[in-house]
């Protein structure tokens, strides 16, 4: 019988299984030994054939497709460990690689990156009450069109202090956000006292699964002589039926259409997404020479055995992403982006990725610092065997200048801090973040409400849980039968 691994990698095929959904890479990743072959005398006497069919598929592909293949311990034995979870941990070179991750529930997952995700439909900023509270507050980042929680009438700016009637502390709150269906318990926030509370406004949701566009809002703004098209987008993913990309041509087509002079995307709560996406979008605000030349809008670079087998087969598609002619294009030589420490990922691809063209002012804060990509990997046999998915680093991205390893982040060219004790809508000029690019464009200072300018500054919180789902996610075409050898 063939090595374990000679199988593994002779049976890697990625394929565009739901590209009419996405542009996502979809694996098959299975060993052809059945489970019964196993060596009775090799230590996993105490692990389920079922914990021991998921094992021996994490450890075959992460030393096949991650990014530090070779910084695997070379302790970790995937027949003793009970937990398939923590045998994936186990595995991960944690001195680089905060965002690698895998859960049991593809299916979920699945209509997450499909922009059909089972949602209560609002995006959540935790903070601490105050600076020695363990007490915690929910503010509302934004809420999605036709969300539940849209319906219910929630909306950017809200604060929720309790959910269910327990007030939330720094043990409970992930927990109870997390839940499929509750009652969130609004506050107002008093800047005399610095203090929160209830206001008696008591919220039912619950979750369902939506159509969730990250086009969330944009408009043009015309301040003097400027027209400037303003764009706040979410999540770079494709939809169902490429149907988001449509809503990014329409964004286009709208700015054309009004003639805009300047253009400011704001990316504050933008955690990645679809590298393709990036692209598509980046098509359609750089250069029209850029995007007529096809130049390169990024570099990707693997583990040796891959990028040596990318190399030797010299596909284009493999190693590059290129900027397209297939969307309207604004012929921008200048563009804003309003980013905050939740800018990441395929976020940061677009701004990095288009700077070698333009002229890219960033306005806030520094972003998170991601410059790496997975691929998404669930079981695809037929049927298949599990319900697990591995979402693993498989690579790193850079510029067409080589620009990458931003492990600080990428700092802004005017910092102005993105406080949301008050939120205002998008939009509105009292929104010091939104003002400053303005400002920038215009040449004059906005004005804003003595009201606006009072900032109240509180701890933040960041779930891990949150973090891992901002990936840059590669879609991937089929490689060869023989795969990288």
């Amino acid at each position: 019988m063939k090595t374990r691994e000679s199988m593994i990698i002779k049976s890697i095929q990625a394929k565009y299984l739901l590209q009419a959904f996405f542009m996502l890479a979809f694996f098959v990743v299975f060993t052809a030994c059945d489970p019964n072959d196993i060596a009775d005398d090799d230590g996993s006497g105490d692990i389920s054939e079922e914990t021991l069919v998921i094992n021996e598929w994490i450890d075959g592909v992460m030393k096949e497709v991650y990014l530090w293949s070779n910084k695997i311990p070379s302790t970790v034995n995937y027949k003793k460990e009970a937990d398939s979870e923590e045998l994936f941990n186990k595995m991960l070179y944690t001195e680089e690689d905060q965002w690698s991750w895998i859960t049991d529930d593809w299916a979920s997952y699945l209509k997450e990156l499909e922009g059909t995700p089972v949602s209560m439909g609002y995006a959540p900023a935790f903070f601490y009450k105050d600076e020695v509270s363990k007490e915690v507050i929910i503010i509302v980042k934004y809420v999605y069109k036709g969300s539940p929680a849209n319906k219910a009438g929630l909306k950017r700016g809200d604060i929720i202090l309790s959910i269910n009637g327990q007030m939330l502390n720094d043990e409970n709150y992930y927990d109870l956000y997390s839940g499929n269906s509750y009652t969130v318990g609004l506050g107002a926030y008093s800047s005399a006292t610095n203090t929160f509370a209830l206001n008696g406004v008591n919220v039912p949701l619950t979750a369902v699964s939506f159509s969730a566009d990250p086009v969330l809002h944009y408009e043009v703004k015309e301040i003097e002589e400027n027209k400037i098209g303003y764009w706040v987008y979410t999540d770079f993913t494709s939809g169902v039926n490429n149907n988001f990309l449509k809503s990014v041509d329409a964004v286009i087509d709208s700015f054309k259409q009004s003639a805009v002079t300047d253009v400011i995307i704001d990316l504050r709560y933008n955690p990645g997404g679809a590298p393709s996406t990036a692209a598509y979008l980046a098509s359609s605000v750089a250069p029209k020479f850029v995007v007529e030349d096809k130049k390169v809008f990024l570099k990707m670079v693997y583990n040796k055995k891959l990028q040596d087998y990318f190399e030797q087969k010299n596909d284009d598609e493999d190693r590059y992403y290129r900027f397209s002619a297939s969307t309207g294009n604004l012929n921008l030589n200048k563009i804003y982006f309003l980013t905050t420490q939740s800018t990441a990922s395929a976020s940061e691809a677009l701004i990095t990725g288009l700077q070698p063209y333009m002229n890219v002012v960033m306005v806030g804060d520094t972003t998170r610092g991601k410059y790496t990509g997975a691929w998404v990997l669930p079981d695809t046999n037929e049927p298949p065997k599990h319900n697990w998915c591995m979402v693993p680093i498989v690579l790193k991205y850079s510029n067409s200048s080589g620009f990458t390893d931003f492990k600080d982040g990428i700092a802004p060219d005017i910092y102005v801090k993105d406080y949301l004790v008050p939120a205002y809508p998008f939009g509105n000029l009292n929104d010091e973040v939104l003002a400053t690019a303005i400002a920038q464009i215009t040449g004059t200072p906005v004005s804003i409400t003595k009201s606006a300018r009072k900032k109240s500054v509180f701890r933040e919180l960041h779930p891990k849980e949150m973090e891992l789902k901002g990936a840059f996610i590669v879609p991937r075409k089929e490689l060869d039968s023989a795969g990288p050898e």
